[in-house]
C-alpha cells in the first residue's frame, strides 16, 4: 500500500513539473512580452523578408509547426539571400529544412551552441542555488520566444522563502526568473 502511493506521489510530482514547463513554453509564445523586449524583437522580427515571412512562419512558428519550440533565434543575410535559424536541439525535422531554397532565399539550420553553453551556465547557477537549503529549489524549467529572444526560467520551489522570492523577477545568466511554489506538499515525492 505505502509502495502504491509513493509511486502515485512520483507520478504527480512529474506530472507537476511537466505541466509547468508545457505551460511556460506557451506563455512564452503566447503572452506579449514586455516594452523593452518586445522592442528588440521588432529588429529581428521586421528581417524577415516579406516575400517569405509566411512560408517561415508556417514551417516554424505556427502552433500545428513540429520544429517552432526548437528554435532559438534567427539571422537574415540579405546580399546572399540566406536565412540562418539558430535550434538548440537538431531533429530529424528540422534538418530536413536545411538547405531548402524559398523564392531564392535559402534556410540554412544551425546548432545554437552559444546558447548551449548559456543554458550550462545558467544550470551551473542554479545547481548552485539549490544546494542553499534556503532556497528549497527542486526544479526549473526554461523557454525561449525566437521572435524576440525573451528567454524565461521558472523555478519550482518546496516552499516560498524570503530568499528564494529575492530571485523573483530577477535575471540568471540573461534568463527572467520566476519563482513558483510547488502544489507537491515537500518530502512526499521521496517517499
Amino acid at each position: 500500500m505505502k509502495k502504491a502511493l509513493a509511486g502515485k506521489r512520483k507520478v504527480l510530482v512529474i506530472g507537476t513539473v511537466f505541466a509547468i514547463a508545457i505551460v511556460s513554453i506557451i506563455a512564452i509564445l503566447v503572452v506579449k512580452q514586455p516594452n523593452e523586449a518586445r522592442e528588440r524583437a521588432e529588429n529581428t522580427e521586421h528581417k524577415l523578408p516579406a516575400e517569405i515571412q509566411s512560408e517561415i512562419e508556417r514551417l516554424f512558428l505556427e502552433p500545428e509547426a513540429i520544429v517552432r519550440t526548437d528554435i532559438s533565434r534567427w539571422s537574415v543575410d540579405s546580399a546572399e539571400k540566406r536565412i540562418d535559424i539558430f535550434v538548440w536541439k537538431l531533429t530529424p525535422e528540422n534538418e530536413r529544412l536545411n538547405g531548402k531554397v524559398i523564392d531564392g532565399w535559402t534556410i540554412n539550420i544551425t546548432y545554437d551552441a552559444e546558447l548551449m553553453k548559456e543554458i550550462e551556465k545558467r544550470n551551473a547557477e542554479l545547481e548552485r542555488l539549490k544546494e542553499i537549503p534556503e532556497m528549497q529549489i527542486g526544479a526549473w524549467s526554461g523557454g525561449i520566444n525566437p521572435r524576440t529572444s525573451y528567454k524565461r526560467v521558472d523555478i519550482i520551489v518546496g516552499n516560498l522563502t524570503p530568499e528564494n522570492q529575492q530571485l523573483h523577477g530577477t535575471t540568471i545568466e540573461g534568463w527572467e526568473v520566476y519563482v513558483w511554489k510547488s502544489q507537491v506538499p515537500p518530502g512526499e515525492e521521496e517517499q
